[in-house]
């Protein structure tokens, strides 16, 4: 098929990663790069595509197909719908938005003008998350039992010298970091049903927390566990696990461990860990370990591809928004259960999933109630 037009509308950290691979990739072509600063002209120099301070100029000018969006989170509903005003799809950073009200109104923009959503958590394009849920999903290891999630490392200190990273909202690992590892138990756990959180900063002192633990149960009655820090010198967390991204140190550590009734998967060695002989189990007889070997490939370009495919009807989103808005709701709710102190409860939504109802206030110790795609 001809290339996919495409542009890019933010140009900061990840937004000039997107345009570079939006750039080399066959499938696609890069029309334009969109970003108030006009310092990010330079990118668009160097890969030799227009320069737009103005979206509406890039739409007008170049008339792309679909429009890579890494803007702030807050932006990303006005970015929406300006694009889906002209008919462009969009494919979405995580989050899709900073607040479920917002995720709400991009889903209902997108539908009324018939524009497709993709939502970036490009983990899920990663093959070696598409085999560990098609081993906990596809019964390998029988009946769930639970999930443990560790993500722990050191963030340098340069890292903090932007100052909207050391204050919330925006800064703290919830939104930036775990709300990955929270997309990750959603697409191979199944939907999460409570969430109960602790915060701790006593590590740097910031305004943002460095430290959480974060307890989970699930619909279908498994339960979960995330510890995370990025104040830890620690080989276990996805980045320096899984090797993905080569900014990170890369070590030969599981990061995750999903627990069943007959096995257990240790992620991302793909370690299935059953009893031989299935009369002979306990405590006191061997255990078996059995690898998966798993072909690497990079989930960004395999998301791109994929977002090229949906551009043209060829494929449904893997995450569309209201997917996405449901790993939102569970992210915001991390955040109600830190700063309430109790557990929160996320409500059903709607079997159309577009319910995406307004967190309700609880009081004293009973869990609250907040959205939730159960």
């Amino acid at each position: 098929m001809e290339p996919v037009k495409l542009g890019v509308v933010g140009a900061g950290l990840i937004g000039s990663k997107h345009a570079r691979l939006v750039r080399g990739q066959p499938e696609c072509s890069l029309v334009g790069i969109c970003d108030s600063d006009s310092g990010r002209r330079s990118l668009a120099e160097e890969l030799k595509v227009p320069y737009y301070r103005e979206l509406s100029d890039l739409l007008e000018e170049q008339q792309p197909e679909g429009a890579v969006v890494a803007t702030p989170n807050g932006t990303h509903l006005a970015v929406a719908e300006v694009c889906a005003g002209k008919g462009v799809a969009l494919l979405i950073e995580k989050p899709i938005a900073d607040t479920l009200p917002a995720a709400r109104r991009i889903v209902e923009v997108a539908a009324g003008a018939g524009c497709r959503i993709l939502v970036g958590h490009h983990r899920r394009h990663n093959p070696l998350l598409g085999e560990a849920r098609s081993q906990v999903q596809g019964g390998a290891l029988g009946k769930l039992i639970a999930a443990s999630m560790m993500w722990t490392l050191l963030k340098p200190a340069e890292y903090f010298q932007v100052d909207w990273r050391c204050r919330r909202p925006q800064g703290g690992p919830i939104l930036i970091n775990l709300i990955h590892e929270l997309d990750i138990l959603r697409y191979i756990c199944g939907e999460i049903r409570q969430v109960y959180a602790q915060s701790a900063s006593m590590a740097r002192g910031l305004e943002v927390e460095d430290t959480l633990s974060i307890t989970l149960s699930f619909a279908n009655g498994a339960l979960g566990s995330i510890i995370a820090s990025d104040a830890t010198p620690s080989p276990w967390s996805y980045e320096i696990s899984s090797g993905e991204n080569p900014y990170y140190f890369h070590t030969s550590q599981n990061c995750y461990h999903f627990l069943g009734s007959e096995g257990a998967l240790a992620f991302p060695r793909m370690e299935l860990w059953r009893y031989g002989d299935p009369s002979r189990a306990g405590w006191q007889h061997p255990l078996a370990r059995t690898r998966q070997d798993v072909a690497p490939a990079d989930p960004l370009v395999l998301q791109l591809q994929h977002f090229c495919r949906v551009v043209r009807g060829h494929e449904l989103p893997l995450v569309d928004g209201a997917d996405g808005a449901c790993t939102l709701a569970v992210a915001l709710a991390v955040q109600e259960s830190i700063d309430r102190r109790a557990p929160v409860l996320l409500t059903d939504m709607d079997a159309s999933g577009g319910g995406f109802a307004d967190s309700a206030q609880g009081a004293g110790t009973k869990p609250s109630e907040t959205d939730s795609c159960n």
